[in-house]
């Protein structure tokens, strides 16, 4: 994706300004740490990123300026002209003293002589209170007067104040409105990019459109602009937008990291960790996660924490992982507090056991928002840990609070209770949702059992080719009944292609982890294929055998 854009002509003299007006907000993802969804205590470390990697909010509009430099345009008349240079001065204290309440003063005289940057400039010091009394309606109608001489930075200003309802309601399609037309501006700057690219992502004020927000990042993140920079490495990470290409996630995330986003340092690190796409690289993992925590990062000291629990890239310290741990709970990271619930739920790292400080620990990450720990509460409650009683509606509301954050294990259990009438009443419908959900994450058991729903029509539509779709997921992740269903699928033509050579290699994959009924229809269906058939059927089982057993 290539884009080009016009930097401005008549506010050349002032420009140089302009790139220090802003302070913005977070955006979302990296731009976006889970610890294992494994209910046992063991951890599994690759998945303990992923929350963290979701944990940064939303994407927004960058946040109001936090410094002012006037920036002076061509005016309808010389005379506001010279009083919104005079403006300037006062305002920066150029050649004279400096005097908000004469730089208010001047521009007032600008702005009511219809100067645009002089209205631009007035309404930035009513919001800041700067010269003149803090006044949001003032700001927000002075900004709205130079907006409507199309004065870029005025739109922005007003669409900032409508956006966060800083005089009034938030009027977020509104907003967006203003936000787009100062984006198409030929004097645009990389923060309106990145601002209507935020809109777009986020869907606030405009519909969700990933693909739109990917390009007006990408034009920000070509000027330099750090924040679309993170963001735009972000959707490629996850493939939102763009293809999924995570090594154009490390380029993005490799500039952001260079101009100091802390979120990028941490972004590195999981990509080098997991080697999702890219080589796996520890060592450079550690560096990456070193470096965002050393700015006090929580997600990074947690994962830190975690390789070097494990040794991974670093020397293995269980001193160094539990002093980790701490510092990221004492942040307020979520999946930290729950780690250390675990750590005493299982007497590691020097804890001993204690499961109701397990407890209490789940619960703090869970009110801090962790899916771990409001996952773990709810094993708690299904399985009558730590002494406390089996409650089953509990184990549904914190198994629901996980879920609805996209804990696939969470997932999973919602739809086992559904299914079973446990703590909620039987629904297979609402069983079939959740189990589709956790299969689409790559868990075996809502896999098979989404499959078989879809086969046998139980609170979804018969569906041959969903059930076929899921049966082959989790047989390609070792599952025997699974592997069993495909060759029998393939033997009938259900949902795919009828293929007694494709059936005879899933029943042979499944006869070789013990399923004997399998063995018994594949001799059946070899009586009935010819040497041909059987060669290459063969040579099919033995390469799935080795892509999935070995």
């Amino acid at each position: 994706m290539n884009y080009h854009f016009a930097w401005p002509r008549v506010f050349a003299f002032s420009l140089f300004f302009i790139c220090c007006l802003f302070l913005m907000l977070p955006p979302a993802g990296f731009c976006e740490s889970n610890a294992s969804e494994n209910d046992s205590a063991e951890m599994d470390a690759p998945e303990s990123f992923e929350a963290a990697e979701n944990a940064d909010p939303e994407p927004e509009a960058a946040e109001a300026p936090d410094k002012f430099v006037p920036m002076a345009v061509e005016p309808p008349n010389p005379e506001a002209l010279k009083l919104t240079d005079q403006g300037i001065r006062f305002y920066r204290g150029q050649g004279v003293s400096q005097d908000y309440e004469k730089a208010a003063d001047l521009f007032l005289k600008a702005a009511e002589k219809g100067g645009a940057a002089a209205q631009y400039a007035l309404g930035y010091m009513y919001e800041q209170g700067l010269g003149v009394a803090a006044d949001s309606d003032e700001a927000l109608a002075w900004y709205r007067r130079g907006a409507e001489q199309e004065h870029v930075l005025a739109e922005y200003g007003y669409a900032h104040m409508l956006y966060y309802g800083k005089a009034g309601e938030k009027q977020p399609e509104e907003a967006a409105k203003w936000y787009k037309r100062a984006a198409n501006r030929e004097d645009a700057l990389p923060i309106h990019y990145y601002s209507l690219g935020a809109i777009y992502d986020s869907g606030t004020g405009l519909p969700a459109d990933p693909e739109k927000a990917a390009r007006w990042y990408e034009q920000a993140a070509e000027a330099g602009y750090a924040k679309a920079q993170l963001c735009l490495g972000d959707m490629f990470y996850k493939g939102e937008g763009v293809d999924r290409d995570p090594w154009q996630a490390l380029n993005w995330y490799e500039k952001a990291h260079a101009q100091g986003l802390v979120q990028a340092s941490y972004g590195l690190g999981v990509i080098y960790y997991k080697g999702d796409g890219i080589p796996r690289n520890y060592e450079k993992a550690a560096e990456y996660f070193q470096a965002a925590a050393d700015k006090d990062f929580a997600p990074a000291m947690y994962s830190l924490g975690v390789m070097h629990e494990a040794g991974e890239g670093v020397a293995e310290n269980s001193k160094r992982a539990l002093l980790l741990y701490e510092k990221a709970a004492n942040a307020g990271f979520g999946d930290a507090m729950y780690r250390i619930g675990m750590l005493y739920a299982n007497g590691s790292l020097g804890k001993p056991v204690d499961e109701s400080k397990a407890v209490e620990w789940f619960e703090k990450a869970a009110d801090s928002g962790s899916s771990e720990g409001a996952f773990a509460l709810g094993v708690v409650y299904e399985e009558g840990k730590a002494g406390v009683e089996t409650d089953y509606p509990k184990a549904a509301e914190w198994y629901r609070q996980a879920a609805s954050d996209g804990h696939a294990k969470a997932q999973m259990r919602m739809g086992v209770l559904y299914d079973n009438g446990l703590g909620v009443e039987r629904d297979l419908k609402t069983a079939a949702k959740w189990h589709q959900k956790a299969a689409a994450r790559g868990l075996v058991y809502s896999q098979l059992r989404y499959a078989g729903m879809c086969y046998n029509g139980m609170g979804v539509e018969k569906d041959f080719n969903q059930a076929f779709k899921w049966y082959e997921a989790a047989a390609r992740q070792g599952d025997v009944e699974a592997q069993y269903s495909v060759g029998v699928m393939c033997f009938n033509g259900q949902g795919t292609s009828q293929s007694d050579v494709t059936a005879y290699a899933w029943l042979s994959l499944a006869a070789a982890q013990g399923k004997d009924v399998a063995a018994e229809q594949r001799q059946v269906l070899k009586s009935r294929m010819t040497e041909t058939q059987i060669k290459t059927a063969e040579e099919l089982f033995s390469k799935l055998y080795q892509e999935i057993l070995l």
